[in-house]
């Protein structure tokens, strides 16, 4: 079971290692990519996991296995793409909330909060993801006040 889905560039950093995982009470991080990470950047990820969560840095398909095989446990997920989330839907994986968090400046993005910044791409990627019923809202920290992305684009 998910915990709750984060999008955020950075994938694991502090705020996402220990805040974000212990307010969701999670018993493993997955980080999930488009493509699949080479040896170094995927130990460099599975260094920056805390070492209490079973950490897994995997491709979607991957992920659609291990979700299905550990359903009974929470699991913190972290992707750097909205396109992720999509094919997660796509494949029928259950995704009651999505969290918006790190999606940076780029000349083609436009900024709809402090932190975050879209292109016509991901504000359409949003739209049907939310066509699902999944909630998707911005907060940096857990304790921050939840802003409906779908009003903001």
């Amino acid at each position: 079971m998910i915990s709750l889905l984060r999008i955020d560039e950075r994938l694991i950093h502090g705020q996402v290692a220990y805040a974000w995982t212990n307010a969701y009470k999670s018993q493993a991080l997955m980080v999930i990519t488009l493509a699949k990470k080479n040896d170094l950047e995927r130990m460099s990820l599975e260094l920056a996991c805390p070492r209490d969560l079973k950490c897994f840095v995997v491709t979607v398909d991957e992920a659609i296995v291990l979700l299905n095989k550990y359903e009974n446990r929470k699991i913190f997920v972290v992707t750097d793409s909205a396109e992720v989330v999509l094919q997660l839907l796509n494949a029928e994986v259950t995704i009651p909330s999505v969290n918006v968090g790190g999606l940076y400046h780029h000349d083609d993005r436009q900024q709809i909060s402090k932190t975050v910044f879209v292109d016509a791409v991901m504000k359409d990627t949003f739209r049907s993801i939310a066509e699902y019923g999944t909630a998707l809202e911005i907060r940096a920290t857990p304790t921050d006040k939840e802003a409906n992305v779908l009003d903001l684009i």
